[in-house]
């Protein structure tokens, strides 16, 4: 297996650790979105570790377990419009609703299988750096549309350097999108969403198929990752 193909698997893997790390603690609108963040990750992590048997002969139970806990702390609707792009205004507003319905299920499904497949007991949080009080300021000011949160998280020799985007909505910090060693995971599913609407010629089209084409990324990628922990 090449060294980017690795690399792709780990970076969504990693993106997907981080996107359910975020939503284990409880939400409180006075705590910073770095300690929500780093905190979290560790739990995150430690979860896996713990967990992992009762998981892999249950993977159902984990996919639920992962929509309950994820489902109140990430903004999908801001990522699902993101992914959309400029086709989000082509369509009707219930058109949007339905997509951000199946991204939210697929993208659950999508990467927990990723997660369970992949080899988390060597992963650890080295570094998580305090958000700048002057880009709070800023976000606070309306002057910004996130906070980022930079962290850094190592798998046995090697440190990745990933960062959440966090935004508020209603008073509590949410995940809007997640960068892992430069790689924009939202922009890696707009890239998606738009290769869909030129394949079908019609965005409605992409819509319908999205549960069809995310499952065969499911499928690829489980098997890359399979393939990847037997020749280790």
């Amino acid at each position: 297996m090449s060294l980017v193909k690795k690399q792709g698997i780990l970076v969504s893997v990693l993106g997907a650790l981080m996107m359910f790390a975020v939503a284990l603690p409880a939400q409180a609108s006075t705590a910073t979105p770095d300690k929500i963040a780093g905190n979290a990750t560790i739990k995150v992590i430690q979860l896996m570790k713990d967990n992992r048997a009762h998981y892999e002969k249950d993977p159902e139970a984990f996919y639920r377990d992962v929509e309950q806990v994820i489902t109140p702390v990430v903004a999908f609707d801001e990522i699902a419009r993101a992914v959309m792009g400029k086709y989000a205004h082509r369509v009707s507003d219930k058109e949007v609703d339905q997509f951000t319905q199946v991204f939210e299920s697929t993208l659950v499904h999508f990467y927990s299988r990723a997660v369970l497949t992949f080899d988390a007991s060597q992963l650890s949080v080295s570094n998580v750096e305090p958000v700048p009080e002057e880009l709070m300021k800023r976000y606070d000011a309306g002057r910004s549309r996130n906070v980022p949160v930079n962290l850094k998280v190592r798998s046995r020799d090697t440190e990745y350097t990933m960062s959440y985007s966090m935004m508020k909505q209603n008073g509590e910090w949410k995940v809007r999108n997640i960068v892992v060693e430069g790689i924009n995971i939202g922009i890696q599913f707009r890239n998606q969403f738009e290769n869909a609407v030129n394949r079908f010629r019609d965005v409605s089209k992409a819509i319908e198929k999205w549960p069809e084409l995310m499952q065969q990324s499911e499928q690829e990628q489980v098997k890359e990752l399979t393939d990847k922990n037997q020749g280790e």
